[in-house]
C-alpha cells in the first residue's frame, strides 16, 4: 500500500496522465485541473507534496499555493512553469513559499528526486512537530509533579517536624530525645533534597521575566531564610553589596544560585577548628555586569576533586550529607544567565566561588 500522497495541479489533461503514469508506482497520486478542485482534494486527504503548474486559466500556481498555505501550511510545495519569468520565481518564493522551482516540460528524473526530497522534508517536519507536542505534554506533567512535590510532600514533612518538637517538650528520657534529634536530622535532609529538586526545576525552566535586580533585597532575603537553620548556628555572616546603576536579570535564577552557594558554605564547615566559622557574601554590580562572591573558611575541596564538583550527583566528601546536585544546579542557572563561575579552594582552608553575570535585555527569553 502506497503511504505518501502527492497532488498534481495542471490544466492540461495530458500532463496529468503523464505525471500519474510516471509516479503512481511510488506515490498515491491525486490530480486536479483547477485550483478549486485541487484545494478540495488537499483538504480531504493527507497530502505530503503539492505540485502545481504556474500558468493556468483562473488562478496561477502561486495563487493556489497562497490559498493552500492558509489551510494546509505543512504541505511541501513545488512549482512548475514553462516560461522564463523572474517575477513568477520571486512570487513563488515570497508568496507561495515553494520548496522547489522546476521548468516545464519537466524531466522525470529531476522531478522524481525533487518529490523524494520533498516527502523526506515533510516527514521530518511532522516527526519534529510530534516531538514538540510530546515535549509540551511532558513539561505539563512535570509542572504538575513539581507542584505536587513542593506542596503535597513538603507539607507532611513540616508536620512531622512539628510533632517531633511537641514530643521533645514532653519527653525527658535522654535516649528518646537523641532519637528525636536523629529523626529531625533525617527529615531536614529529605526536605533539603526536595528543595534542591525544586531549585533545579526553577533554574532550568523559564518561570519569570528578566527585570531589574535589587541585590540588597535579594541577598537579604536569601540570608533571612537561613536565620533559624541549624546549619547557621555559630557561623559569622558578613555581606557587602555595592550596586551602582540598574542591573537586569532573572531574580528567581539568582536566588537559586545564591541559595545553593550560601547553603554549601554553611554546610561544609570544618568539624574541628580554632578559627570561628565565617561566610562572606560580596556583590558588585553596575549597568553592565554583576560579580557575586561567596567565600567561607570551611572544609575546602581537595584539588583532585575541583574539576568534578559541578557534575550531577558528585560529592567531594564521603562524610557530607549533600545530594550532589546543588552545584550542578548553580552551574546550569549561571549558564542560562549567560555568565560564568569559577572556584578557588584548598582543603582545610575554605572555598571561594565567584559568579560573573552580564546584564540582560528585558525581553530576553532565557
Amino acid at each position: 500500500m502506497l503511504e505518501h500522497k502527492v497532488l498534481y495541479l495542471d490544466d492540461e489533461e495530458n500532463n496529468l496522465h503523464s505525471f500519474r503514469a510516471n509516479f503512481r508506482d511510488k506515490y498515491k497520486v491525486f490530480t486536479a485541473q483547477t485550483a478549486e478542485e485541487a484545494l478540495e482534494v488537499a483538504l480531504e486527504n493527507d497530502i505530503c507534496v503539492a505540485v502545481a503548474d504556474q500558468r493556468m486559466p483562473g488562478k496561477t500556481g502561486v495563487e493556489f499555493f497562497e490559498e493552500l498555505i492558509q489551510h494546509k501550511p505543512d504541505i511541501i510545495r513545488i512549482l512548475l512553469t514553462g516560461y522564463s519569468d523572474i517575477n513568477a520565481v520571486i512570487d513563488a518564493i515570497n508568496k507561495g513559499q515553494v520548496y522547489r522551482y522546476l521548468t516545464k516540460p519537466w524531466n522525470r528524473e529531476e522531478l522524481g528526486i525533487a518529490l523524494d526530497n520533498a516527502v523526506d522534508l515533510y516527514q521530518t517536519r511532522r516527526r519534529l512537530k510530534e516531538k514538540e507536542e510530546s515535549l509540551d505534554k511532558a513539561k505539563t506533567e512535570l509542572d504538575k509533579f513539581v507542584y505536587s512535590v513542593s506542596h503535597d510532600l513538603r507539607s507532611p514533612l513540616m508536620s512531622i517536624l512539628g510533632v517531633i518538637d511537641l514530643a521533645e517538650n514532653e519527653v525527658t528520657d535522654p535516649e528518646s530525645i537523641e532519637y528525636f534529634k536523629l529523626i529531625k536530622q533525617l527529615v531536614n535532609r529529605l526536605d533539603g533534597f526536595v528543595l534542591q529538586v525544586i531549585d533545579y526545576y526553577k533554574g532550568t525552566h523559564n518561570f519569570d521575566d528578566v527585570h531589574s535586580i535589587d541585590f540588597n533585597e535579594l541577598v537579604g532575603q536569601v540570608l533571612e531564610n537561613f536565620k533559624y537553620n541549624p546549619l547557621a548556628e555559630g557561623v559569622e555572616v558578613h555581606s557587602e553589596i555595592k550596586q551602582d546603576g540598574t542591573f537586569y536579570s532573572s531574580g528567581m535564577k539568582l536566588s537559586v544560585i545564591l541559595n545553593n552557594l550560601i547553603s554549601n558554605a554553611f554546610k561544609y564547615q570544618r568539624e574541628k577548628s580554632e578559627e570561628k566559622p565565617r561566610i562572606e557574601v560580596r556583590v558588585t554590580a553596575d549597568d553592565e555586569e554583576a560579580v557575586i562572591m561567596v567565600k567561607d573558611n570551611g572544609a575546602g575541596i581537595a584539588e583532585d576533586k575541583l574539576r568534578q564538583i559541578f557534575n550531577m550527583f558528585f560529592r567531594a566528601s564521603r562524610k557530607n550529607s549533600g545530594s550532589g546536585i546543588g552545584l550542578y544546579i548553580v552551574k546550569e542557572s549561571v549558564e542560562r544567565l549567560k555568565g560564568s563561575i569559577v572556584v578557588d579552594s584548598k582543603e582545610g582552608q575554605g572555598t571561594t566561588f565567584v559568579v560573573t553575570l552580564p546584564t540582560l535585555a528585558v525581553d530576553n527569553p532565557l
